[in-house]
């Protein structure tokens, strides 16, 4: 039998293709690359089914569902994501695809390995037989070892205060900071899976040889951990992320940005610590899972008829059925949406209305303003004229004080001596002398008394 894995075609995230190199490695061949986005459409050129290991996300086109009958699954390491809860882009269908006959697929081909708690218990909530299975990626080997003419410690994917903090951490030591993303367009490409193959081998050969990761992207944090590569996770950049990294936290360092910045979290990435090897029991898991798998059908001859569960017309009449519901849903929840838009938009005329009368009423306010201000200026302009007149008649009043104080003194020296003459002129003796003087001399000279 042929054998075959998943790989997102028009990826933007490499991530995908480690997904998807991690799956290869373990099969003895791969004939086939199914496009995620495109399961239920997959034929083989010879019309005999493949066995495919599908480990991926699923997806964007959640109607391809199920997959044809020229796919023999393994379902391990499998993900489902509700995208509300998940804070993330995509599709708004939730478990519609995983209910009645696409859930009863599933269940023929359980026990599906899940690749985190949420679409374990997801799974289990909706009836399906599921186990934790882990990540493919857990099964990466060691790629080689190249010591590099500079040590250096990667951050991927994570904030510009993340990458200041481990410069400064590093300064001061001949270890090179390395900025790098798991953006990879393929959107528009026809690169080749051996092209595609290439790039995921560089860059795990990149973290390989690093002396630690820093990283927020779970397929950096896992195939490091798989490499025994130190890695340090930033698990709170990305909204909704938890759901995908339940349980390795408890297999990974991890703290916040802040804790990270801060420096209050206590991993040195100069010289870091050894991951743990908790996850070592689940990485054996998946390899002997996958090992079986091939063990089995490797000579298999099976043909697509075996492996056809349902008819066109039950498919057909499903996806229209749950489609319809799905879709009835929307409009019940879209109408309520157009009902609160058309009271917002209502509300947002009346403020606008409010917001152009008091608008008016500003520009009045400012204008009146303009003029009052412009009188304080010219009643200033006056008080500045009159305080400067102010002065000058506290000074002539000062003066005219001191002139005032010399003259009562004149006054007070000239009645003194007025009181003396007085007392000299009315004595006796005085009065009589002058009499007789004025006796002796002429009229003109005669003093009075």
């Amino acid at each position: 039998m042929k054998f075959g894995v998943m790989l997102h075609k028009h990826t933007q995230n490499i991530g995908d293709d480690i997904q998807t190199y991690a799956a290869a490695r373990l099969l003895p061949e791969v004939s086939c690359f199914l496009d995620r986005e495109e399961l239920d459409s997959f034929v083989t050129p010879d019309g005999k089914p493949a066995a495919v290991v599908m480990s991926a996300w699923y997806m964007w086109h959640k109607w391809n569902w199920p997959p044809s009958e020229y796919i023999l699954p393994l379902f391990v390491g499998m993900h489902y994501t509700d995208n509300e809860t998940a804070k993330q882009d995509g599709s708004p269908v939730k478990t519609q695809f995983l209910q009645g006959l696409g859930g009863e697929y599933l269940n023929a081909y359980a026990p599906v390995g899940c690749r985190d708690s949420f679409t374990e218990r997801t799974f289990k909530e909706l009836g399906i037989n599921a186990y934790f299975s882990g990540c493919i990626t857990l099964t990466l080997p060691k790629q080689p070892i190249i010591r590099p003419k500079r040590e250096y410690i990667c951050c991927t994917d994570v904030t510009e205060p993340i990458i200041k903090r481990a410069r400064s951490i590093a300064d001061g030591t001949d270890i090179e900071i390395k900025v790098i993303k798991h953006y990879k367009d393929y959107r528009n490409s026809d690169a080749s899976w051996a092209e595609r193959e290439q790039a995921v081998k560089e860059l795990l050969t990149v973290y390989q040889n690093a002396k630690c990761v820093i990283t927020r992207r779970l397929h950096c944090a896992l195939p490091c951990l798989a490499m025994g590569v130190p890695v340090l996770v930033i698990n709170d950049i990305k909204a909704g992320a938890d759901i995908r990294f339940e349980p390795y936290y408890d297999w990974l360092y991890s703290c916040t940005q802040k804790q990270f910045v801060s420096g209050e979290f206590d991993y040195d990435i100069t010289d870091p610590p050894k991951n743990p090897d908790s996850y070592l029991p689940c990485r054996e898991g998946l390899l002997k899972t996958v090992a079986d798998f091939v063990e089995k059908y490797k000579d298999a001859d099976i043909s697509a008829d075996t492996l056809r569960l349902f008819s066109k017309e039950q498919i057909i009449n499903w996806r229209h059925d749950t489609m319809k519901d799905c879709m009835n849903g929307w409009l019940y929840v879209t109408r309520g949406h157009i009902n609160t838009n058309a009271k917002l938009e209502k509300k947002r005329e009346e403020l606008e209305k409010k917001n152009s009368s008091l608008k008016k009423e500003l520009e009045a306010y400012k204008s009146d303003l303009t003029k009052t201000k412009k009188a304080l200026d010219e009643t200033k302009e006056k008080l500045e004229i009159s305080d400067t007149k102010a002065k000058e008649l506290e000074k002539k009043l000062s003066e005219s004080k001191a002139e005032n104080h010399e003259l009562e003194a004149r006054i007070k020296t000239l009645s003194a001596e007025l009181d003396r003459l007085k007392k000299i002129t009315s004595c006796r003796c005085v009065r009589y002398s002058v009499a007789a003087r004025n006796m002796l001399v002429s009229k003109d000279k005669k003093i009075k008394l």
